[in-house]
């Protein structure tokens, strides 16, 4: 079977040719996809013309570009970011499906033909060449032109169309490939970037300089319960990609740069003119996209979600900007305090404390702030240093009206300082849970955690309400076991059972202690994590071993507590 080329004249081949050489020389996959329909117009002598790709995703199709009259209206309401998609039994969705491609000259009477973008447009397709986008035998999408201006479309016209979509289908691989290439070597920024992926590529090897820029950190609090409630592999895969796509979009929307994805979160780096009120309107961006996330996964369990939140930290400052590692293996970062800083800022951004800045990003954004507390002196230290340098904080609550961005729709939590730690134990190992209290005191001073035990219950409360209460809001429970925990009464039937109903509904973290040898195997804390080897209890250990011990129950309950 031949490819139709005998169709086309001498002037039409040098005109693909032509084009060829164009297409492979730009990388810029939106300057690429305008250049496209520009000449698939022009030689075709239409003037509607798209560039539709598939969404693996969605399971549908959606305008990546478009050009003509309706252009901005297309791309707006079936584009990569609209809520509806061009669906499989369309047209296009057909030639996507078998690989053929489809020559109409009469569509208004046809059924077959999918009429939701007429609809929206106002103006009925009355003819159309659609063909196929591949590499490889792998389908991407189509290439669509409209309305000839002078007669019916032709098999000449399929022909030509053909040939340059297989060209046009290599260079839009190529430019994805780029764009990957950039992100994973952290630096995949908006696409409406002034700058071409050959400028960027050309900073990415150019020399480390210093640049004043904006740091950000977002990451979600109670994850770690979030995954042990929805248990699958899948889930857990699900639930992370769409979270984590949400933070990467709300980025891109205040022209920041995604620079690496941290386990559930995110950095990123905000750039140029306005860039400190850029990543502040981004967090809020996130804050806001959250809620209705959250309501969704909510949906899908029995479990209540009120312990998930997000926390973000913001820092500018004066780093070192540019790429690290070898001529094979190289990514793009920053390196200084504001780094360090913003991350410190993320960890403390917790419990209704939703986004920290430090005073630069303050001062920076000071007349769009509506609400906001501090500023508030802390100490950032290195690991192992006693002491370290004071920086200021503050918390921004709200944004001045006319700030383009939504308000978070989370309900706020309960100011605790730190995420809450419930202790549970027998009144006859109380000289153990001063032990453990003593250790914790550290993360208690840095507003890591707050801790809870009965001894915070005054004389004439109610102990049952008090501790039901302390438990709704405790993300992690410490139970110190011994055989005078087991053997108790009042901890096996009023303690307990809540303690473990916690865990099961809601994803209350649960870590153990043994204190001494015991029968806890016959008890439903043999299905919890211990924290420490149950067959070296701490009364077996020698004192130094014992504070060893208590270190580690210490950073494994910070880990809970963090997520």
């Amino acid at each position: 079977m031949g490819t139709g080329s005998e169709l086309l004249e001498k002037e039409e081949l040098v005109t693909l040719v032509e084009c060829g050489r164009e297409l492979a020389a730009e990388v810029g996959l939106t300057t690429l996809l305008k250049t496209i329909l520009d000449k698939a117009s022009v030689l075709t002598d239409s003037p509607d013309a798209s560039v539709i790709l598939h969404s693996e995703k969605r399971g549908t199709l959606y305008f990546a570009h478009a050009v003509g009259d309706d252009a901005d209206l297309l791309l707006k309401q079936w584009g990569e970011s609209a809520e509806q998609g061009i669906p499989l039994r369309s047209k296009a969705g057909e030639v996507f499906s078998t690989g053929r491609s489809l020559v109409e000259n009469a569509l208004a009477d046809d059924a077959n033909h999918f009429k939701g973008v007429d609809g929206d447009t106002k103006r009925p397709t009355a003819s159309m060449i659609c063909v196929p986008l591949a590499v490889a035998g792998r389908p991407m999408g189509v290439v669509q032109i409209l309305n000839k201006r002078s007669g019916g479309y032709t098999e000449r016209d399929r022909v030509l169309l053909e040939h340059f979509a297989a060209q046009a289908a290599v260079a839009i691989r190529n430019a994805r490939l780029i764009e990957e290439l950039l992100a994973h070597m952290g630096f995949y920024a908006y696409r409406d970037d002034t700058r071409g992926p050959t400028e960027l590529i050309d900073e990415l090897n150019s020399p480390a300089h210093r640049e004043t820029i904006t740091i950000l950190f977002a990451d979600m609090r109670g994850f770690t319960q979030l995954c042990q409630i929805f248990g699958s592999p899948e889930d857990t895969q699900r639930i992370l990609n769409d979270f984590l796509a949400m933070l990467a979009e709300a980025v891109f929307a205040h022209r920041g740069i995604v620079n690496k994805f941290l386990g559930d979160g995110v950095l990123a780096f905000f750039r140029g003119e306005e860039q400190a009120l850029n990543a502040v309107r981004c967090a809020f961006t996130m804050l806001a996209n959250f809620g209705g996330m959250r309501d969704a996964w909510d949906a899908q369990t029995n479990a209540p979600l009120g312990f998930l939140d997000v926390g973000v930290g913001i820092a500018t400052d004066t780093v070192i900007l540019g790429c690290v590692g070898s001529e094979r293996a190289k990514e793009f970062t920053a390196i200084g305090v504001g780094v360090i800083l913003a991350a410190n800022l993320m960890s403390h951004a917790r419990n209704g404390r939703r986004i920290l800045v430090d005073k630069r990003t303050f001062n920076a954004v000071r007349q769009a702030v509506a609400e906001y507390e501090g500023p508030e002196q802390f100490e950032l230290k290195k690991p192992g240093e006693t002491t370290g340098n004071l920086f200021e904080r503050y918390l921004v609550k709200s944004l001045a009206a006319g700030s383009g961005v939504a308000m978070p729709a989370i309900p706020i939590a309960p100011k605790t300082g730190g995420g809450e730690v419930f202790i549970s134990y027998s009144h006859k190992d109380g000289e153990w849970l001063t032990r453990l209290k003593t250790h914790l005191k550290p993360y208690i001073h840095g507003e890591t955690l707050a801790v809870w035990d009965d001894t915070k219950i005054k004389p004439g409360e109610r102990w049952r309400d008090e501790i039901t209460a302390a438990l709704e809001h405790a993300t992690v429970a410490v139970v110190l076991v011994s055989p005078n925990f087991l053997e108790s009464d009042f901890i096996a039937s009023s303690e307990l059972p809540p303690l473990l109903a916690a865990a099961r509904e809601r994803g209350l973290t649960i870590l153990w202690v043994p204190l001494s040898f015991s029968s806890y195997d016959e008890t439903e804390i043999r299905d919890y994590q211990a924290a420490i080897n149950p067959d070296r209890p701490i009364d077996t250990l020698s004192k130094a071993e014992q504070n060893k011990a208590w270190v580690k129950v210490c950073k494994r309950i910070k880990e809970a507590v963090q997520g």
